[in-house]
């Protein structure tokens, strides 16, 4: 049996691409799915740690870290299925941040048993799109963030979003720990592409967000108090559309409780995990 700390890695064909990932240790598998403002390295501080009970994989999705984007249409679920497939996993446990979380939602509803349990971490949902769910605040940062990458001004752009998510709409800068916002403000900036703008996955039809009450698996759900307005009040749905669902808030903390306070993250979600053995 392979040591806990010996880290294999490779690429996954999926459509016309190929999935960087990297996986370690032995045991139930576990899956971490990553932010739309990092790549697999925001899982740093879980994976050795992880690795010591379950077989841990973590991958870039296209157009992250070691993962490129081709032209085409794509769904981050068939890139998950496929990366499953390539390590010949038969079910487990996701963890999803954000954008990840979205993927996991739907790969759930795609394909409930191959799933264990779902931990989302400030996680998004197919369908959330409508301006009439969205808050006054969310569409003004969306609007200003798509004209300043429409014209160029990547830098801004790029300052605007740290803002938002790796310090908190509405958090002061100078209260936090400037380790984690070094770190977080880093992976962001080497994953901010204009590309993203221009190409999106197709999403899952009928979308996730009137479906909650078909997932099954056990699922925890974890909020920064510090994060967004809608993706709070859409954690409460979650909470309360998901059957077997709680809900968990991580205080003084944004958009990546994962860095932010890991220590904290990683009791609770091992608490979690060890439930379901």
């Amino acid at each position: 049996m392979a040591s806990a700390f010996e880290v294999t890695s490779g690429y996954a064909p999926s459509g016309n691409a190929n999935i960087y990932y990297e996986s370690a240790g032995a045991g139930p598998d576990l899956l971490f799915l990553h932010a739309g403002v990092a790549d697999s390295r925001m899982w740093d501080p879980q994976f050795e740690l992880f690795a010591q009970r379950h077989r841990v994989v973590r991958y870039d999705h296209r157009g992250f870290g070691k993962s490129k984007l081709p032209e085409g249409q794509y769904t981050l679920r068939d890139d998950l299925l496929n990366v499953v497939r390539h390590l010949k996993i038969a079910k487990a446990a996701l963890v999803g941040g954000s954008m990840g979380g979205t993927a996991a939602i739907d790969f759930a509803l795609e394909h409930p048993d191959m799933v264990t349990a779902l931990v989302l971490v400030g996680s998004g949902v197919s369908g959330l799109n409508d301006p009439k769910q969205l808050s006054a605040d969310a569409i003004k940062h969306w609007t200003q963030l798509t004209g300043l990458v429409q014209k160029g001004e990547v830098e801004r752009a790029l300052e605007m979003d740290s803002k938002y998510w790796i310090d908190g709409p509405s958090r002061d800068a100078a209260k936090i720990d400037p380790i984690y916002r070094n770190r977080a403000r880093q992976l962001h900036r080497e994953n901010f592409s204009v590309e993203h703008f221009a190409l999106r996955g197709q999403p899952l039809n009928p979308p996730a967000i009137g479906r909650l009450s078909e997932i099954a698996t056990p699922t925890l759900v974890i909020m920064g108090e510090n994060d967004s307005e809608d993706l709070i009040k859409l954690a409460d749905r979650f909470a309360a559309e998901i059957p077997n669902a709680r809900l968990v808030t991580i205080q003084n903390a944004a958009h990546l409780p994962r860095l932010e306070h890991p220590d904290q993250f990683n009791r609770i979600v091992s608490e979690f995990l060890a439930t379901l053995r």
